[in-house]
């Protein structure tokens, strides 16, 4: 008997099987109009999640078990927004990065926080990423915490992932659980060059011109940038301090000659005692050779070349920064001519340099290219100078 009624209940769920997949469609369409909240379950260490959250839909990337104690999960959705959950691995309770600081260092958690984007990132990005109300995401791992930045508003516009890595070592004393710290680790460190970026490098001729070069070299500390200075003996004779601060600062320093002079009207012994000069200047406050020349006006002859045992470098771009002394237009006119490998020149002489340097830096920077010194150019380039040669640009 209990057969036969099985088999007539089986035959009406065979017969009516498109009306209950049609229920089951329409419940699973009312819980997808509604934020799905996860609950994470240790059971299930090798699937993959979804996260729903404000109609938006988060796949689950990475997930991490440290030292028993915190279970984390990142997920990021298809425009590179992240979203993350931490969860006390013996209660199963969702809790927040407050949770795993001391409560009497929070402070001090946020200003190493601080510390530690302004490292990493131009000045112009690190200030908006301090901001409270900035959205972060947080990734524990057994080494170091993650951190990924999202709902911000920084101009120019950056098209990046904007995350920072925060080793324990940094934290250790304001986290409230115990980790395996790294005897050799390495941090955030905002000057470390990549060959996966646009490269340019950027010049200043007729250098140095005390307070314009010390702003330029605040904008291009300020933006992760370094440059060349070709510096005129008759200034830096006066000006010392100001070329130790421009070394100091990861800069660079190379001869624009001693007064300025056209070397393709000077004799060979002009050139060469105009050179021994200016070397036993530079090699009096830094202890080694002179190894970059740019001629002035550009102007050198070919036999002349083999005269000095340096490098001469030109341009790939001129600003004409001495005639056209309009920041809009000196902005404008590297934007639309700019190229990977370029050598750009300025004169850090004039104000209009100077208010064009500090808005075109984090522009620069925005649109993928790196600023670094010529030497710094052509080794990321793969390029090795050498002596007796003339370089317009490495690409």
């Amino acid at each position: 008997m209990n057969l036969r009624i099985f088999a007539i209940l089986k035959m009406i769920v065979m017969k009516n099987k498109i009306f209950y997949l049609k229920i089951v469609i329409v419940i699973l369409i009312i819980f997808n109009g509604v934020t799905f909240t996860y609950v994470y379950k240790k059971s299930e260490d090798n699937a993959e999640y979804c996260y729903y959250a404000d109609d938006n839909k988060y796949i689950l990337i990475e997930k991490n078990n440290v030292n028993n104690k915190y279970v984390s999960l990142l997920y990021k959705d298809d425009t590179d927004d992240y979203l993350s959950k931490i969860y006390d691995y013996e209660s199963n309770e969702e809790i927040s990065i407050t949770n795993i600081i001391k409560e009497d260092k929070i402070t001090e958690y946020y200003s190493k926080i601080a510390e530690l984007l302004d490292l990493k990132y131009p000045k112009f990005i690190a200030e908006a990423l301090k901001k409270e109300e900035v959205k972060k995401s947080y990734l524990l791992r057994s080494n170091e915490l993650v951190i990924y930045f999202n709902d911000y508003i920084i101009e120019p516009e950056v098209n990046e992932v904007l995350y920072l890595k925060v080793n324990y070592n940094e934290i250790k004393d304001y986290i409230d659980f115990t980790v395996l710290l790294e005897s050799d680790y390495e941090n955030e460190n905002g000057y470390t060059y990549t060959k996966a970026k646009k490269s340019v490098a950027i010049t200043f001729d007729d250098s140095p011109n005390k307070g314009k070069t010390n702003l330029i070299l605040e904008y291009l500390n300020d933006n992760k940038s370094h440059a060349t200075f070709f510096v005129l003996g008759n200034k830096a004779i006066y000006n010392k301090d100001l070329l130790i601060n421009i070394k100091n600062m990861g800069n660079e320093i190379g001869s624009h000659t001693y007064e300025h002079s056209n070397m393709s009207k000077l004799s060979d012994e002009e050139i060469l005692n105009d050179y021994e000069k200016m070397n036993n200047l530079y090699k009096n406050i830094f202890n080694e050779d002179l190894q970059l020349i740019r001629p002035p006006y550009g102007s050198i002859k070919r036999k002349q070349l083999n005269l000095i045992n340096a490098t001469f470098i030109h341009w790939s771009i001129d600003t004409n920064d001495w005639r056209y002394r309009r920041k809009d237009y000196l902005i404008d006119y590297v934007l639309n001519n700019i190229k990977d490998g370029d050598i750009i020149l300025f004169h850090d002489s004039y104000e209009s340099t100077v208010a064009a340097i500090e808005e075109l830096l984090p522009i620069l920077y925005s649109k993928g290219y790196q600023v670094m010194s010529v030497s710094e150019l052509a080794k990321i380039k793969d390029v090795v100078l050498e002596k007796n040669q003339i370089y317009y640009k490495f690409s």
